[in-house]
């Protein structure tokens, strides 16, 4: 029986499949490890951040997604299964409770600054759960929130959301203070099997955004070129995932 297939966001359009917009928490048993620990999380990444803000960093893909712009902020710690060492170092309790849920791919701090959006944008693929942990929570609707599809929903501190980062969402802080969460990516189960190279595919098309906003002529050659440099970079991003962990 052959392996079923993610949906990407290679070169843009809307998902077309049919997972829901929200899932359901009692589904997920891993969800009770995060709202179990949140305090931890809550008390080692704020600390961090608070201590040396230049950890924060404006959302590096595009700088433009949020209103005003750079308002939308992130510290990076464990990126697709590529880790940010200087960073996870800092907060080991964090790191060590979350690499404990099987198939966990992604975790990082968001920050939305007081008076701002994230524009309405999709993420990279559908073989995810993206998870939104409360840490420190403003307010709640209307005027801090979070809409996946046709669905708005508030944060709660210590408070798992978990969402299909493939449908269009967008998020907004109308209060006066900052909201911070932590957000964790699983993968589904039926993709755990292809998990490295479903990674080293989405690490490849944040390459490939990043050189286009650097390198505008990038954006200007064929799709045969670009369909090449994609496949080049999977590859060697699937040859350093496995040692990458080495490095420090």
């Amino acid at each position: 029986m052959s392996e079923p297939k993610p949906w990407y966001n290679e070169f843009g359009g809307r998902y077309p499949g049919n997972q829901p917009f929200f899932y359901e928490r009692e589904d997920l048993p891993w969800i009770k490890v995060l709202e179990d620990n949140w305090e931890i999380f809550r008390d080692e990444l704020v600390t961090l951040i608070e201590s040396n803000p230049e950890r924060l960093k404006p959302y590096f893909i595009n700088q433009s997604m949020s209103f005003p712009p750079r308002q939308w902020k992130t510290m990076g710690l464990y990126f697709w299964k590529f880790t940010m060492h200087a960073n996870c170092r800092k907060c080991p309790e964090t790191v060590r409770i979350l690499k404990s849920i099987p198939g966990l791919t992604s975790f990082s701090l968001s920050v939305l600054e007081a008076g701002a959006n994230i524009n309405p944008h999709h993420g990279d693929t559908d073989a995810i759960y993206r998870c939104h942990i409360g840490l420190s929570i403003p307010t709640g609707l209307p005027d801090c929130g979070f809409q996946v599809g046709s669905e708005i929903r508030a944060w709660e501190e210590g408070k798992v959301l978990p969402f299909c980062d493939a449908h269009t969402h967008t998020a907004w802080n109308h209060s006066k203070e900052r909201r911070v969460v932590l957000i964790a990516d699983v993968m589904r189960p039926e993709y755990i099997n292809q998990q490295n190279q479903i990674c080293a595919y989405v690490l490849a098309s944040s390459v490939l955004q990043i050189l286009y906003e650097r390198f505008p002529f990038f954006s200007n050659t064929t799709g045969y070129t670009k369909r090449v440099l994609y496949k080049i970079l999977q590859l060697l991003i699937l040859c350093i995932l496995p040692i990458q962990r080495l490095i420090k």
